[in-house]
C-alpha cells in the first residue's frame, strides 16, 4: 500500500486512471485530518472548506465502481492536511492483468 505525507499545501494524491475499479484512502495520523477532492483542474483547489471528503484521524474512505460510479473512481484526487504533515495511504484495484 503506497503512502505519502501530506501538508497544508494542496497537492495531487492519485492521478487519473481509466483502469481503476476501486480505491481505499486511509489517514494514518492519530491527530490530524486530511481533506480530499476529486478534480480535473491542473492546479489543485482542495481546501479545508472546499473538499469532497474529510478523513479524520485514523479514518478511512472506500470507493468502488459499483456504488460510487465511474467518474469518482477513475478521476484524479487531490489532498490537503488540516495541520502538520499527516501520512495518508491508499490502495487501488484495476481491471487489468499485469
Amino acid at each position: 500500500m503506497p503512502t505519502k505525507t501530506t501538508s497544508i499545501v494542496a497537492e495531487e494524491l492519485v492521478p487519473r486512471n481509466r483502469l481503476r475499479k476501486s480505491m481505499i484512502f486511509s489517514n494514518e495520523s492519530a491527530t490530524d485530518s486530511v481533506f480530499i477532492k476529486r478534480e480535473r483542474a491542473e492546479t489543485p483547489t482542495v481546501t479545508a472548506t472546499d473538499h469532497d471528503h474529510r478523513i479524520g484521524p485514523g479514518g478511512i474512505l472506500t470507493l468502488n465502481f459499483g456504488t460510487d460510479g465511474i467518474e469518482a473512481i477513475q478521476d484524479r484526487w487531490t489532498v490537503i492536511a488540516s495541520a502538520n504533515v499527516p501520512r495518508i495511504a491508499w490502495f487501488e484495484t484495476e481491471d487489468v492483468v499485469r
